[in-house]
């Protein structure tokens, strides 16, 4: 997939020989310009052509450099197929349209935003010059792989560039447009598949990193990506992806992994049928010629949510996870991993209370043979109230679990891993205050040396405590360090011991970090036999 853009010595060639047929004194006047645009240290150029950003007080910040050629017309559902190059320098200085994705309401929404098919754009803060080959981190947002972009203001790379690394963050195609497949879609492939669309936006970005971040002042050789929840997923799909070999070289994944069982292609094929009958279009010919917000339109009027936002494995682009990292086919880099102590909280806002009965019930319902294991492991939270018994397993379930195994399958074959436990309390303000505890996201301002652009209600709240100034310090120090040199220890910081599964070590985040040991495992080694007897029942099916 790598762009088949022309080179920059071709477009010098280019302008060259069209310079010959030129009023000399215009062909000196363009020269001229070049020549300036080269000491300008807000131009740069990249592979497709010289692009302009902003500089103020020894950061450059370049928003909206596009990484692939829009996905409209007839290249919606399609492969990310190179962007067609310039020459005079582009302007850098807005942030790209995010994807299309329903609008968010709840305590996740950050306000309206723009909506685009034309949305495969990627941004650079840097302090560095060209020759200073800085590690260089990658952010991939989360959002479910529905929602969501890159450019949120907790996610600005400022603060981390004083730290010494070079900060890139991309938007990817998300839901229908992200991951639908069709039989008629893969009918159309070379590999005989569809859907995963966004996945694959994401290895062009990082292929764009690979041969462009050098003339931002970033090592392409020294590439870290991370991301938190569908950005935590998504690292683990690049973890785990052929497709994604020698594109980076450090992972790190916030409350995600990919271990639980993923559905086929079959499965995404069955989605789109669904998507193609409620859209009344007879093939996919007729589904690229609906408007993009009529399809959305379509979905939530029709309240439809049968697929369209899920990985699908194909066997070709994307194989099985877990099987992958099993079998030591994975992308083996150093991991830093983990999850927050109340995942549950802000996800589970919107449900309505459980009582005891209601608790009991749902458990027996989803956890079969292993329930009376659950209840009686979360009877402590039960104690307080179902509602809480309900919030902290789904924490473990969908965040600790994955995390914790995430770890362990990647040192059982001797290759290097932290983990995490997040347990800071932001502050929130107005009538939530510290009610969510350490929620699900809420360390991303942290991690990126933003705690003031956190979550909150606006008002004075959002200023720092000391406490969160010195979460920040911790956080963003271990994350760039581990950036720089494939483990977070360093100067300053406490001691982070390496995850094994024989002592199942984690550092407790707060702003007084301690080492704990076999973290929630009475609860985790439920889920361990839980999701042991579904694959062998899934084995047994297949054979």
């Amino acid at each position: 997939m790598r762009a088949l853009t022309p080179t920059l010595a071709g477009i010098a060639l280019f302008g060259l020989l069209a310079c010959t047929e030129q009023p000399a004194e215009q062909a000196q006047e363009e020269a001229t310009a070049e020549q300036a645009d080269q000491t300008d240290p807000s131009v740069v150029a990249t592979t497709a052509g010289p692009v302009r950003g902003e500089t103020a007080d020894g950061l450059r910040i370049f928003r909206g450099i596009p990484y692939a050629a829009p996905p409209v017309g007839d290249l919606r559902w399609q492969a990310p197929q190179p962007v067609a190059a310039w020459q005079a320098p582009r302007d850098a200085l807005g942030f790209g349209t995010p994807c299309w994705q329903p609008r968010l309401e709840g305590f996740y929404d950050r306000g309206p935003i723009d909506r685009s098919e034309d949305c495969l754009y990627l941004n650079v803060w840097t302090r560095a010059p060209a020759d200073a080959a800085l590690p260089v981190m990658v952010w991939i947002h989360g959002g479910g792989l529905q929602i969501g972009h890159g450019h949120l203001p907790m996610y600005d790379g400022g603060a981390l560039t004083e730290l010494g690394v070079v900060l890139v963050s991309i938007n990817y195609r998300l839901g229908v447009m992200g991951f639908l497949a069709h039989e008629g879609l893969s009918a159309e492939s070379p590999q005989g598949v569809s859907g995963n669309y966004g996945l694959l936006d994401q290895v062009a970005a990082l292929e764009w990193v690979r041969d462009n971040i050098a003339a931002f002042g970033g090592d392409p050789a020294n590439v870290t990506i991370f991301g938190e929840s569908a950005g935590s997923w998504s690292v683990c799909y690049l973890y785990s992806a052929p497709l994604a070999k020698g594109l980076f070289h450090r992972a790190i994944g916030q409350s995600g992994g990919c271990f639980s069982p993923h559905p086929d292609l079959a499965a995404g094929e069955a989605a789109g049928a669904s998507l193609a009958e409620l859209l009344e279009a007879p093939d996919v010919g007729a589904m690229r010629a609906i408007a993009a917000d009529a399809i959305y339109a379509k979905i939530e009027e029709a309240s439809w949510n049968t697929g369209g936002g899920s990985v699908y494995v194909d066997g070709k682009v994307f194989a099985n996870p877990a099987d992958r990292v099993a079998a030591g086919e994975h992308n083996r880099v150093p991991v830093l991993l983990g999850s927050n102590a109340d995942e549950g909280t802000t996800l589970s806002m919107a449900a309505a209370d459980l009582d005891d009965a209601g608790w009991r019930e749902t458990v027996a319902d989803a956890w079969g043979d292993e329930a009376d294991a659950i209840l009686a492991t979360y009877a402590e939270d039960a104690a307080v109230s179902a509602t809480r018994a309900q919030q902290q397993l789904l924490s473990d379930q969908y965040f600790g679990w994955q995390m914790r195994t995430w770890a362990r399958e990647h040192t059982a074959h001797g290759d290097p891993a932290w983990l995490y436990f997040f347990t800071h309390v932001p502050e929130l303000g107005g009538e939530l205050g510290t009610s969510m505890g350490a929620f699900h996201a809420a360390e991303i301002p942290y991690v990126f040396g933003n705690p003031h652009l956190g979550f909150g209600d606006g008002g004075e709240a959002l200023a720092p405590r000391p406490s969160d100034l010195e979460v920040t310090r911790l956080m963003s120090a271990y994350w760039t360090n581990f950036a720089k040199t494939g483990n977070p220890n360093g100067a300053g910081l406490p001691t982070w011991p390496n995850y094994a599964a024989q002592t199942d070590l984690a550092l407790e985040i707060s702003a007084q970090p301690k080492v704990v040991a076999e973290l929630r495992k009475a609860k985790l080694d439920v889920m361990d036999r839980f999701y042991a007897a579904q694959s062998a029942a899934g084995s047994e099916t297949q054979e």
